[in-house]
């Protein structure tokens, strides 16, 4: 059935801001045609657009939609994905923008086998929120699958951008920039990829890169022959990053590293490289700490942890500093300073990081702490606070919450409320810190 009058009609409808009848409109056309594309990202724009003439109230959202939401849940658990993705479809109608449930929306398309509907789901969302990294991802994968290697790469890049680590995207990003040579060789006219390699060893050469971990057979086989290909051809930096690989499955730490920053003198404003080197010196750092605890050397200890915190703050000032708008380095940078002892410049780059819609509970307990090393005892509780709200209930982060709030609430003077707070931890976790002499001590305090 051709729906294409159809959806120029919920088009128009858009244009003319008749929403309500677009989306009915819209509804309409995925109820005959569930996997159409178009109308699936029709309605995603008509809903946004509806939204931003009109913000929604999530009290109102919940109390109009709640029931769908519940409903959009149970059905995907029992794995009815199809039926799922209409029920979350009726609870965007009152919350579009909702994250959690677009996503869940875009899961159980994919998982009915609907892509083109999945990937106009990821889409539409990572172009109206340009700071949802799974969104990015899957629509990235999604036109990878379907040979749309350009609008992927795209995505891929948009990903890396939100999260510069992301190993999936960067993954991704390896692979299309593999893709796009071939196309510029006119290789991609082969029937499939086995047919362009006639050289067995090749083929396994290939297949062994795609493997985690080696052998340590493997691992100097390879080296050996990558080294003795070595020089200043355009392959090289490939070459060096392999290497460096390699040489951390051994692990040999500093090898790595030298490869790495050879790299790097090839193509200097690689982001990712400068972060895989930046990753790469604090481990170590971090293992010199190591090192010198087990060999219960205090002085070397010392030394060696004020060598990571000083790295730590190189690192993540210089990555703030090329990426100001990229909320996840302010919050590790933030966490360096307050590792530091610079407080006031650890509280200004966390209340950056707890804009971050992705990371709550975090920059708030961190944050929390941060206030309460200045004697900030009612600031730190409302930080403190609010990373409670949306923190797994019993999980180790609500944990980590309660027992600083317990901390601010005896410094403050507050008994009966730090009891409680150390109370609902020991519930949980008897083991937790020292949860059970502040319970026996406050309980002792008041009965005395």
């Amino acid at each position: 059935m051709d729906l294409s009058k159809h959806l120029e009609k919920a088009a128009e409808a858009v244009k003319r801001r008749n929403y309500p009848f677009a989306i009915g409109l819209y509804h309409q056309l995925l109820a005959l045609q569930p996997d159409e594309g178009r109308a699936r990202g029709g309605l995603r724009a008509a809903l946004f657009k509806k939204a931003a003439q009109k913000p929604p109230a999530k009290v109102f959202a919940l109390l109009g939609g709640g029931v769908h939401l519940v409903l959009a849940t149970v059905l995907r658990l029992i794995g009815r994905h199809q039926a799922a993705a209409a029920a979350y479809e009726r609870y965007l109608v009152h919350d579009p923008l909702n994250e959690a449930a677009n996503l869940q929306l875009g899961r159980s398309l994919q998982r009915a086998g609907l892509d083109r509907s999945a990937l106009a789901v990821y889409r539409c969302y990572a172009e109206q929120e340009p700071r949802c990294l799974e969104a990015s991802r899957q629509a990235g994968q999604l036109l990878y699958q379907g040979g749309e290697f350009d609008a992927a790469l795209a995505m891929f890049e948009q990903a890396l951008k939100i999260n510069p680590r992301d190993q999936e995207s960067l993954k991704a990003r390896k692979n299309l920039a593999a893709e796009g040579a071939l196309r510029r060789t006119g290789l991609e006219t082969a029937r499939s990829s086995r047919e362009l390699i006639k050289d067995k060893g090749e083929q396994r050469k290939l297949e062994r890169a795609e493997r985690l971990q080696l052998s340590a057979g493997e691992i100097e086989e390879e080296l050996a022959e990558i080294e003795a290909g070595l020089g200043a051809g355009p392959e090289e930096l490939h070459k060096l990053t392999r290497l460096a690989d390699l040489h951390l499955m051994k692990p040999d730490l500093q090898s790595a590293l030298d490869c790495l920053e050879r790299a790097t003198q090839l193509e200097p404003a690689n982001s990712d490289l400068q972060y895989r080197v930046g990753d790469l010196r604090l481990r170590m750092q971090a293992a010199r700490v190591a090192q010198a605890e087990e060999r219960g050397e205090e002085a070397a200890t010392l030394r060696a942890r004020q060598l990571l915190q000083e790295a730590r703050l190189e690192e993540y000032g210089r990555r703030v500093a090329q990426n100001p708008s990229n909320l996840a380095l302010r919050f590790e940078l933030g966490s360096a300073l307050l590792s530091a002892g610079r407080h006031d410049e650890a509280i200004a780059e966390l209340q950056k990081a707890v804009k971050d819609p992705r990371q709550q509970v975090d920059p708030h307990l961190l944050l929390g702490q941060a206030f309460r090393a200045k004697g900030l005892g009612e600031l730190a509780q409302t930080q403190l606070s609010k990373g409670l709200e949306t923190a797994r209930v019993g999980g180790e982060n609500a944990k980590l919450l309660r027992y600083e709030l317990g901390l601010v609430a005896e410094e403050m003077g507050q008994s009966e409320v730090a009891l409680k707070h150390f109370s609902g931890i020991l519930e949980q976790d008897i083991g937790f810190r020292d949860v059970a002499e502040r319970v026996e001590h406050l309980n002792s305090s008041q009965g005395s």
